[in-house]
């Protein structure tokens, strides 16, 4: 078993939890709605592909929120 285990993600609870964050965070770079939608269902996509690197570094919240920002930044 890997160490990771104590860092469980639970991404069955990121939308309620991140959802309005990640948006609120997102429109202020973006600027448009629509727009902010999709960066933030991008992220949940990659985040959810991306579980099996989660090291526990970093609280959930930031790991996403540093996925957010590397899609903002592609955008």
């Amino acid at each position: 078993m890997s160490s990771n285990e104590n860092h469980t993600l639970n991404p069955d609870k990121w939308v309620d939890l991140y959802s309005d964050y990640l948006f609120n965070y997102t429109i202020a770079k973006v600027n448009d709605d629509e727009i902010a939608k999709d960066l933030v269902q991008e992220t949940f996509f990659s985040a959810l592909k991306a579980m099996k690197n989660f090291k526990g570094e970093a609280a959930e919240r930031t790991w996403l929120n540093s996925i957010l920002k590397r899609k903002i930044i592609d955008y």
